[in-house]
């Protein structure tokens, strides 16, 4: 039986190939730390549909071009690249510059048939995630491009790039970096010494610069930029090539890193691009610098690293924006002295309240205390009014560490958010529980935040008295809810009956995916036990086979 005429069409074929296509969004999603994303079960859907195309490209002729079409869109390195620019036949003699090897000399003309293979895989690409180790400037990867390749990208239609660049290296990212090119994510990392490299730190900060400036004058259109300094490279040091690139609209330069902070110098360059929308940096010890008026115009998410710079450097920050759409703030790794918490948490919020009260949805706050722990600590409530008055908040999240107590929860702060933010989707309360909230006020909860999906109490009084309200709720009081769990892991929670929390809990949230944390304590332990068996005895039964 011949086969279908829809089986030689190559539209057809490529439509239906298109289907293991994995979306360009996934090359956002990577950890440095561990060369991966950080959603390791799609990076394993990625390699199970490349493995499914290149099964296709070797059914026949007609699948082949198809499937190696949709199967180069993506790769994870360079490496299969330049195996086909091996193969072209070159004579290059090898110089040294100081970025390291690099190759210039007369390159001898290569077949025509080899060139346009080369081409033809290289024209196809359009994203380069780097997942298992993006092409790095090693000696094992230096080559001659030919000659018809150095005039122009050797990728021309990359969209998305990540690129591993030792430090002190080569500029071979500029081959790679065509004009139209929108992401860029550098991993700047120490290349291992030789003993015939040397070179001061200074004279590495230049080459970095240097290189960074040339990439912003070769890709005037970049959107996206993301620099893991990795602790060899100052951040201070891209503050050249900010400037060029006026289309930028998210610059990420947060790496988790104990190095010394350097952003001061970039934050001019930064204040004055027009359409910066997302920023990530850690900020740095010591006074703000001057910068002129109406900057940062058009920010819609901020996330602020204050790790290694105290906490008063915030609001001096957040005074610098003046972007009316401020819709998303992080502020991690806070640090600060005991006796100075409630001063310093009031200003901020302050600060937030005044000035993005009418645009911000998404507030996110971990905070560490220094210092002895005070004997009469400042409500958290009290600490944090001025949040409660931005009733448009649909996210928040504040995270404060238990080693030191630094404010004073109360039964009534859980009863408090859940009022003075109806919108929020996402409740998350983690920090010491120096008064648990009671069990009926998550009846209260479903009554002020109906779309509430996910939350985390700092604990739960599930004694007698807590569970009296509860048992009179209605049923199903939070359906929404998907997702509920206890910062402290139930010790530091009053739950004397573990079968009847467990009976109150699953009338309550009848749709919420248990689970239980592995230093729970006991009693949380069992409770969760007794609500997925709950579960699984709702479950209808299997159909017997006829």
């Amino acid at each position: 039986m011949p086969p279908h005429r829809a089986l030689s069409c190559y539209d057809v074929l490529y439509a239906v190939f298109e289907n293991f296509e994995c979306s360009e969004d996934a090359w956002y999603d990577y950890d440095p730390r561990t060369d991966d994303s950080h959603a390791w079960y799609s990076r394993r859907l990625h390699a199970v549909s490349r493995t499914t195309l290149a099964r296709c490209a070797r059914v026949c002729r007609a699948f082949f071009h198809p499937a190696v079409s949709i199967l180069w869109k993506d790769i994870d390195d360079l490496s299969s690249l330049l195996a086909v620019l091996r193969t072209i036949p070159l004579l290059a003699k090898p110089t040294h510059s100081s970025y390291g090897d690099s190759y210039s000399g007369q390159v001898l003309p290569c077949m025509p048939e080899q060139m346009a293979r080369a081409y033809q895989y290289a024209w196809r690409v359009r994203v380069v995630s780097g997942t298992r180790g993006t092409l790095a400037s090693r000696a094992d990867h230096h080559l001659p491009l030919p000659s018809g390749m150095r005039e122009q990208a050797l990728l021309p239609r990359l969209r998305h790039l990540r690129w591993i660049q030792s430090v002190p290296g080569n500029v071979d990212l500029l081959g790679f970096v065509p004009t139209t090119l929108e992401s860029l994510h550098v991993v700047f990392r120490p290349r291992p010494p030789n003993g015939s490299e040397s070179g001061s730190r200074r004279s590495v900060e230049e080459s970095v610069r240097d290189l960074m400036r040339r990439v912003a004058i070769q890709a005037p259109q970049l959107r996206y930029l993301r620099v893991t300094t990795s602790g060899v490279v100052r951040e201070g040091s891209l503050d050249w090539s900010l400037p060029r690139l006026r289309q930028l609209e998210t610059f990420d330069i947060l790496d988790p890193i104990y190095s010394q902070v350097s952003t001061h110098p970039l934050l001019s360059p930064l204040a004055a691009l027009p359409n910066l929308r997302h920023l990530k940096l850690r900020l740095q010890h010591g006074r703000m610098p001057h910068i002129h008026p109406h900057t940062f115009p058009a920010l819609r998410t901020l996330t602020l690293d204050a790790m290694f710079a105290p906490l008063s450097a915030v609001p001096a920050f957040l005074l610098l924006i003046s972007s009316p759409h401020l819709r998303s703030l992080s502020l991690l790794h806070c640090e600060c002295a005991t006796a100075a918490v409630h001063v310093n948490l009031h200003d901020i919020t302050d600060i937030i309240c005044s000035k993005f009260r009418s645009s911000l949805r998404q507030f996110q706050l971990s905070l560490r205390g220094i210092g002895p722990v005070r004997e009469d600590p400042q409500p958290l409530m009290k600490t944090l009014e001025p949040l409660l008055e931005m009733h448009s908040l649909d996210d928040v999240r504040i995270a404060i560490a238990p080693e030191v107590a630094v404010v004073a929860s109360s039964h009534d702060d859980l009863k408090r958010m859940s009022e003075s933010w109806p919108n929020t989707t996402r409740l998350h309360m983690d920090y010491h529980p120096s008064a648990c909230p009671p069990l009926y006020d998550l009846a209260g909860v479903a009554r002020g935040c109906v779309v509430l999906a996910d939350l985390v109490l700092p604990g739960l009084d599930a004694s007698a008295a807590g569970l009296e309200g509860a048992l009179g709720a209605d049923a199903s009081a939070l359906s929404g809810l998907r997702s509920f769990s206890l910062a402290d892991g139930g010790w530091h929670s009053s739950i004397p009956d573990p079968e009847r929390l467990a009976a109150c809990l699953d009338r309550l949230c009848p749709n919420v995916d248990w689970r239980c944390p592995r230093l729970a304590s006991e009693p949380w332990r069992e409770t969760v036990q007794a609500l997925v068996q709950r579960r699984i005895a709702r479950m209808p039964p299997k159909s017997s086979g006829t």
